[in-house]
Formats: C-alpha cells, sequence, structure tokens
C-alpha cells in the first residue's frame, strides 16, 4: 500500500516537472526602453520574434517608453534565449481599443499615422535585433525612427 502512493507520488511529480518544461527552450526575464529621438514612447506594441527555436514574445510601452515582455501563449514573462527580431507597431493609432491577442490582424487604418516609420513592423522589414542572453539583466534599449 504505501509502495502504491510513493509509486504515484512520484509520477505525479513527474507530471508537474514536465509541465515547467517547454521542449528545452529557455524563458529569461526581458525588458526594455523604446525611444524616438531620445524620447520614451507610450503605446507601442513591442515584439520579439525568434530567429531560430524559442517562443515570440510581447509587450506595451508605459508612458516612461518601458515595456516587459511575456510569452505569446501569456504561460511565461520573458523571452526566449538567443537571436530575435524586434517588432515595433504604434498601437496608439488605435485609441483605447483592446486588441489582445489578436492585435496583429487589426487593420490600422483609423487615419491617425503612426508616430514611427512602418518598416519596424513586420519581421521581413525591421531592422532591429537583439540577443537574449541566459543569463544576464536582458535590458533593451530600443531606438526607433520617424
Amino acid at each position: 500500500m504505501l509502495i502504491k502512493h510513493f509509486t504515484s507520488a512520484c509520477w505525479g511529480l513527474g507530471f508537474i516537472v514536465c509541465l515547467g518544461c517547454s521542449d528545452g527552450v529557455k524563458v529569461v526575464p526581458a525588458q526594455g526602453t523604446v525611444t524616438l529621438d531620445g524620447k520614451p514612447l507610450d503605446k507601442l506594441m513591442v515584439e520579439f520574434w525568434p530567429e531560430s527555436e524559442g517562443f515570440r514574445s510581447f509587450g506595451e510601452t508605459d508612458a516612461d517608453g518601458k515595456f516587459v515582455l511575456t510569452t505569446d501563449d501569456g504561460e511565461q514573462q520573458g523571452a526566449s534565449v538567443g537571436t530575435h527580431r524586434v517588432i515595433v507597431k504604434d498601437v496608439s493609432v488605435l485609441g483605447d481599443k483592446f486588441l489582445g491577442r489578436a492585435g496583429e490582424n487589426v487593420r490600422m487604418g483609423t487615419g491617425q499615422k503612426p508616430r514611427i516609420s512602418t518598416k519596424f513592423a513586420t519581421p521581413e522589414t525591421t531592422s532591429l535585433t537583439v540577443v537574449v542572453e541566459a543569463s544576464g539583466a536582458n535590458n533593451f534599449d530600443i531606438a526607433v525612427t520617424k
């Protein structure tokens, strides 16, 4: 009887440990600040797209231009270790409309022009890249242009 409970406990513990695994992809805390001409910008969606294995992460800038990344599934704070393309979109043109994860599929034609260049809005056109390290601050200063 004791062995049966011990075996069940071991299986349960093993299952819980495996839930924390993400196919060997390590996610670490990552944050930063976005500036235009040295001044912070609010209401920008910042996305880190891994160039190899890993999770896409995103965060929105606050009034000080600061963002904290969360994985796309919303399960972990941070970004996957490795090189990422950085996507930056001006979501201020959408007003106060909540978008959730579907934001990338919303047409941004509200009549208001983005405050930053649209070249940063897609993985194909962005010139921004960062390397997320397994250890360290992973605090990124991202400068964008008009």
